[in-house]
């Protein structure tokens, strides 16, 4: 897995925000909770330039995508933490979500403070490479220049059993939870978690077994 951490600040930030988020004196993703085709679930903490302005206002619902956020906590100092969940309803959402997800995963940090943002992104070799893309692009047609922050293999704590995984078994077990695989219902197949890894359904589901097993082992051999 491969970590990339970009920077936008200035003029670009300014491009780069839509008008609702223009409101926002801060924001940071704390925690991501969930992170599948057509859920994403997350606790952040949000400050506002003006305190009147209501959370609703920064993330409106559209079509058929729909914002919530429950507010958890509320600062003496103006910030106020919240649990966010944004939602797709109808399936050519989900197929364009799927289809994307050749595209990495969010990360931390994620943050808008100061007049600058950061945003982190994890995946693949090729899932990062496709993302620098499609900001080089966004660049060429927008005028959204970025920075990058650093670019690194994305590591885990060495106490965490994720660790003790192989590399392909991590990419197999991340891709799975994050897709959806271990949903109720799953919302994507073996089969097709096994083509856009490019594995043949046997060798995927081995690997799999095989991360599961790691993972039970490291977590019940107290038991």
């Amino acid at each position: 897995m491969r970590r990339v951490v970009i920077e936008l600040s200035g003029k670009e930030l300014d491009n780069f925000m839509t008008s609702p988020l223009q409101k926002v004196k801060s924001l940071e993703i704390v925690h991501i909770l969930k992170m599948v085709p057509g859920e994403v679930a997350a606790i952040i903490r949000v400050e506002m330039k003006d305190p009147k302005t209501k959370i609703e206002e920064i993330f409106p619902s559209r079509g058929s995508t729909k914002f919530d956020a429950e507010l958890l906590e509320e600062d003496k100092d103006g910030v106020s933490t919240y649990f966010f969940k944004m939602t797709t309803k109808t399936q050519q959402d989900l197929e364009m979500t799927m289809a994307n997800s050749v595209m990495p995963y969010i990360g931390k940090p994620f943050e808008i403070r100061d007049g600058t943002a950061k945003v982190t992104f994890l995946g693949t070799a090729r899932q990062i490479r496709n993302q620098l893309r499609a900001l080089e692009k966004a660049e060429e047609r927008m005028g959204i220049h970025y920075k990058i922050i650093s670019l690194t293999d994305a590591r885990f704590p060495a106490d965490s059993p994720i660790s003790r995984l192989t590399d392909k078994q991590r990419k197999v077990l991340i891709t799975a939870y994050k897709l959806g695989f271990y949903d109720l219902p799953k919302r994507i197949s073996s089969e097709d978690l096994a083509r856009k890894l490019g594995l043949v359904k046997s060798t995927f589901v081995a690997h799999r077994r095989k991360a599961e097993r790691r993972l039970l082992d490291e977590m019940l051999s107290e038991f």
